[in-house]
């Protein structure tokens, strides 16, 4: 942190600043009318570890079993056979930057006048954003109530003038709440809100404390549980929403090319099914698999109010943009189902060919955003292995793979059926065919040098993850890899002419590329999903041991 002598400015994170050298200017922050935090302060030397704080927590809350707002980790330092464990209670870090209200879409969290970050479960729709923006991994899911929840530092109790549960419950008094100047914590968070084999303050500025044991660094320490790393949650609901949006994102921006290279070239209009059904039935899937992810949500009923965030949630904005792509993506789908794929109407009828290329770059450019937003929602720093310009490339090259790959099955099935009489779509079917390939090829390459990186990396989470791909994950690695064998195999007599759209060899390699394709997307976006490690804050060594090999979720990595 630097004072500025002349203006007096508090310069902190990323360019934020507090004027006067007292409120920092954060989204969400809310500081403006005070000048102190109420913070944790954890002293390490203290702790023995016996649990005491997390049971008075859950008695005082009325938590399920498989919830917990406050968790004691361990670490140990020293090297065998002068080894020592050290305990760290953790809760609620009432972060200053706090990642879980910057990413809610329905603004659930806000800050209340102690700069303590309270969670409004009757807004909470249960998407568990917040789960995946945390980088301490705070808030929880309860399935009893199927929403979120988080310690709110027992802010009744403090209106009453007692100390939190924990507080009031720990014997060896490790934990303390403290009332000072918010310009003390901006100063120093770098400081006092660095844990042992904790994630960085960087991320989130955490507002407590923690002591180390007196002549202890934090490069002293290593988490026990570091050797059990579980895959995480699947998310099915999520895979194929994501997936097939892709798929009609990439489907709808090759018809809107042979669109366009057939206006600037001056050829006639397709006259069969190729564009005039392929495009409704994309769209159709991809709206069909936008519903079908609300499934997802503890809440389902409440997803309107996921558009209120929209300035600082990416979930909002993906809302918003792939909200959009449906509607816009089913007049296009309209104009052509009804223009070519039935033949009802004439496109001059519709408005022509200027609305025509109007409405599929207007669906592309909508379905583009969504996906961007998509793959922003992912970009999150609590876990490193998502937050990286690979996740964006990955989504929208599995646009371009499945997208091209559906165009040239089109063209071949509508030739079949003799409803195709335009002679420039089996050319373009064979660029598709390539285009597909090539992508394939790209997603395949840059994927391995992610996972070779990771395995080269010295942060714990990208090698852990990299250990789950290669080990646990072995069987749906190879899997996914015949996949793109066979896709590949199935594209190449496409590519080469060796067959023609409508013939059965034709017809039979662009299902079978499109199945291996879609089959292999939905594989790779489950292992993305499975095997990434997030940030959290250390894990007790024989629960970590129980939940690796007595659940059966991972083992030793």
């Amino acid at each position: 942190m630097l004072l500025t002598e002349k203006t007096g400015t508090l310069s902190g994170k990323d360019g934020v600043h507090a004027e006067n050298g007292t409120t920092p200017h954060i989204f969400g922050f809310h500081a403006a009318t005070r000048v102190t935090q109420t913070r944790f302060h954890i002293h390490m030397d203290l702790c023995m570890g016996c649990h005491a704080c997390e049971v008075a927590c859950a008695e005082q809350n009325g938590l399920p079993v498989d919830a917990l707002w406050r968790r004691v980790g361990e670490v140990e330092a020293g090297t065998y056979p002068d080894t020592r464990s050290y305990f760290l209670s953790s809760g609620c870090n009432h972060c200053l930057d706090a990642p879980c209200l910057k990413g809610c879409p329905v603004e659930a969290y806000q800050v209340n006048e102690r700069g303590v970050v309270i969670h409004l479960s009757d807004i909470c729709i249960g998407c568990q954003y917040c789960t995946w923006n945390c980088p301490y991994g705070v808030p929880v899911y309860q399935e009893d109530r199927r929403i979120v929840s988080k310690c709110d530092l027992c802010t009744h109790r403090l209106d009453e003038g007692r100390d939190p549960a924990c507080v009031q419950a720990c014997p060896a008094g490790a934990i303390q709440i403290e009332t000072v100047p918010l310009r003390e914590v901006w100063e120093n968070y770098r400081e006092t809100g660095a844990g042992p084999a904790m994630p960085s303050p960087e991320i989130s500025v955490p507002s407590t404390k923690i002591t180390l044991p007196p002549g202890m660094e934090i490069e002293d320490f290593k988490r026990v549980d570091r050797h059990f790393v579980r895959p995480e949650a699947s998310h099915p609901s999520l895979i194929w929403m994501t997936v097939l949006t892709q798929l009609g994102l990439g489907g709808v921006a090759t018809v809107l090319l042979v669109d366009l290279l057939r206006t600037f070239w001056g050829l006639p209009l397709a006259e069969g099914q190729t564009l005039g059904l392929l495009a409704p039935f994309l769209i159709g899937v991809a709206c069909l698999s936008l519903g079908a992810s609300v499934l997802h949500l503890g809440r389902p009923a409440y997803v309107h109010r996921a558009l209120r965030n929209w300035r600082t949630s990416w979930l909002s904005r993906e809302v918003l943009g792939l909200g959009l792509f449906a509607g816009i993506a089913s007049l296009y789908a309209a104009f052509l189902l009804v223009a070519e794929g039935v033949g009802l109407l004439p496109a001059e009828a519709l408005g022509g060919e200027l609305v025509r290329i109007a409405l599929g770059g207007a669906t592309v450019l909508s379905g583009a955003a969504g996906v961007y937003s998509s793959s922003m929602i992912y970009r999150v720093p609590a876990r490193p292995a998502w937050n990286t310009a690979k996740t964006t490339a990955d989504f929208f090259l599995a646009a371009l793979i499945l997208g091209p790959a559906a165009f040239a099955l089109a063209v071949g099935l509508a030739a079949g059926w003799g409803r195709e009489s335009s002679p420039y779509l089996p050319g373009c079917a064979r660029a598709a065919a390539l285009f597909a390939g090539l992508a394939l090829l790209a997603k395949t390459a840059l994927h391995a040098a992610g996972v070779r990186q990771w395995g080269k990396s010295q942060v714990f989470e990208l090698e852990a993850c990299a250990q789950l791909y290669r080990e646990h994950f072995s069987l749906v690695r190879g899997v996914k890899n015949l996949l793109i064998l066979l896709a590949l195999a199935c594209l190449w007599p496409i590519i080469c002419g060796a067959t023609a759209p409508g013939q059965g060899a034709y017809n039979a390699a662009a299902a079978a590329a499109l199945a291996a394709l879609t089959a292999g997307a939905l594989l790779q976006r489950h292992l993305f999903f499975v095997a990434v490690v997030p940030w959290n804050i250390p894990g007790n060594f024989l629960m970590a041991a129980h939940q690796a090999a007595g659940k059966g979720q991972g083992g030793p990595c």
